[in-house]
């Protein structure tokens, strides 16, 4: 059966979708006013079992359903997790027309005991007693590759952490910073730290102030992420572009880089490829496409999703790719006014050094 879901969904609706969900499998339903479903793709067929002109409010939770009566009242979309069928899916639910449209994002989360936890606090320990006997070596050259090594190791196991246990929403440490000002310290950071790299100036577009309920240290991270990714793939002679946008409901920090452009699908593989076993032949056929392999892009596409946004792509005009990160606007009352606890090898080393220890 032809799936024309799409054919008759509002442009307005597609496009606030858009800035927060790739589409991929992504179930879709909408309903009218009184919460009979109007239409829903073969997605949601399958994992609601609803047919048109049912409620669909059955086979949401009381806290979903409250969110779509708020979105119907005031005309806001609204974010929840749900759980169907032992699976958690984040909700967005956004106005339309003057019912409502529903989507189900699958939220994939790695099965995981706590091991790799374990090696890394063991790790720190280990690595921070490293970087002191580096320190104490009299040859410069070899002092500094070995504490970048280190680094190195430590940015890889606090990647791997994150990734494999990210943290909900409110368990972040969310407190008011200035988008505007960590967009220029990133760039000016990022110039500095690749030199190697044959970079320019990494210009930044933005209003002189931008304040957003964030955890700084995860923005800053996955920002910087998003740039040793432009700068990997950008000539010597390409520009590296960061505009900052706020449309009310999301603030968008996109990364425009000059490289030879990434499709959608093979941007899916580098988003879930580390989550499943692949054949050397899969690996060397990406590989071979220029595509960095790494955990940057599972790692900022985490990030955005625990600050209620995501990560997106969309070609750039006259060549290269625009990653896109969004953050919802959070509610004021999920700041946090607690005093944060130092760690001693993070605090000892910059986070710029950390995460730019992948250049040499």
């Amino acid at each position: 059966m032809a799936d024309n879901f799409f054919t008759d969904l509002e442009d307005s609706a597609l496009r606030a979708l858009l800035s927060r969900t790739a589409l991929r499998d992504t179930a879709l339903i909408t309903v009218g006013p009184s919460l009979h479903m109007e239409n829903c793709n073969e997605a949601a067929r399958q994992l609601t079992g609803l047919h048109p002109m049912e409620r669909a409010d059955q086979v949401l939770s009381d806290a979903a359903a409250e969110a779509l009566q708020t979105c119907l009242s005031a005309r806001t979309p609204q974010t929840v997790y749900e759980e169907l069928d032992g699976t958690v899916y984040r909700l967005e639910i956004l106005p339309h027309r003057d019912g409502a449209l529903l989507a189900f994002l699958r939220e994939d989360r790695a099965s995981y005991d706590g091991s790799l936890r374990v090696i890394h606090a063991k790790s720190v320990q280990y690595l921070g007693s490293l970087l002191a006997d580096a320190e104490q070596v009299e040859d410069p050259e070899l002092s500094a590759h070995l504490r970048r090594e280190c680094l190195r190791l430590h940015r890889l196991l606090t990647h791997s952490d994150f990734l494999h246990d990210p943290p909900l929403t409110e368990q972040l440490r969310l407190h008011y910073d200035d988008l505007s000002a960590l967009c220029r310290d990133a760039a000016q950071s990022a110039a500095e730290s690749a030199r190697s790299a044959g970079v320019r100036q990494i210009d930044v577009q933005a209003p002189d102030s931008c304040l957003a309920l964030i955890e700084p240290r995860l923005v800053r991270t996955a920002l910087y992420n998003l740039l040793s990714n432009a700068l990997r793939v950008t000539p010597a002679d390409g520009d590296i572009r960061i505009i900052l946008t706020d449309d009310g409901a999301f603030y968008t920090i996109t990364v425009a880089d000059r490289g030879p452009g990434l499709d959608a699908e093979l941007f899916h593989t580098l988003l879930t490829g580390w989550q499943r076993a692949s054949s050397l032949e899969d690996y060397l056929s990406i590989n071979r496409q220029g595509a960095s392999l790494g955990l940057g892009l599972p790692l900022v596409q985490r990030i955005a999703q625990v600050h209620g946004g995501s990560l997106l792509l969309s070609p750039r005009e006259g060549g290269g790719s625009e990653l896109h990160l969004s953050l919802a606007h959070l509610p004021a009352s999920l700041a946090d006014h607690n005093l944060r606890a130092p760690m001693i090898l993070e605090d000892s080393y910059s986070l710029e050094e950390i995460e730019f220890s992948i250049f040499d």
